[in-house]
């Protein structure tokens, strides 16, 4: 499927449609199973200057495997869009701080190229991250000191042993 993102934002068209996640390949790779359809909804317009504009959401629910317990989490995406569509790194390097740029060659594109780093940008870290039914999530340090139950000793005690023994042997 290709998009032709300078035609709609000259319109002023909104697009809203449903893309197999396998047509993003690099965030497919990423999932645990095939999971459901990605849904654009994506305003194209033109800003002061001209340039090709593209606001909106991008939302999704798809599986991934837990880094830490390998089990297998839900993840639901609501991901901003908001970007400057452009045709050239120097064009790119005028917008910043202004909009995010996104460099497309050529007059078409495909939803991949024009929405699949919004989606990998999304993507936690760890899926059950802080959950407390993952097994080996992170503790906080409190409670690692807890678990031990040991008590710490002072990293300075040796020192305060070699002296108390240094000045002992000068006695």
């Amino acid at each position: 499927m290709q998009l032709s993102p300078y035609q709609l934002a000259r319109e002023n068209r909104k697009l809203s449609l449903e893309v197999p996640v396998d047509a993003f390949s690099r965030f497919a790779a990423l999932l645990a199973e095939a999971g459901a359809p990605v849904r654009i909804d994506v305003q194209f317009g033109r800003d002061e200057q001209g340039r090709c504009l593209m606001q909106g959401r991008l939302s999704t629910t798809q599986r991934f495997r837990c880094a830490n317990c390998r089990e297998v989490e839900a993840c639901n995406f609501d991901v901003v869009v908001d970007a400057c569509i452009l045709d050239s790194d120097e064009a790119a390097k005028e917008l910043v701080g202004t909009f995010d740029p996104l460099v497309i060659e050529g007059p078409r594109a495909t939803p991949a190229e024009l929405f699949e780093d919004d989606l990998l940008l999304a993507l936690p870290e760890r899926p059950c991250r802080g959950s407390e039914t993952c097994p080996h999530r992170e503790q906080a340090p409190e409670a690692a000191v807890k678990d031990e139950g040991a008590r710490r000793d002072n990293p300075f005690a040796i020192l305060a042993e070699l002296k108390d023994g240094a000045g002992r042997t000068r006695e």
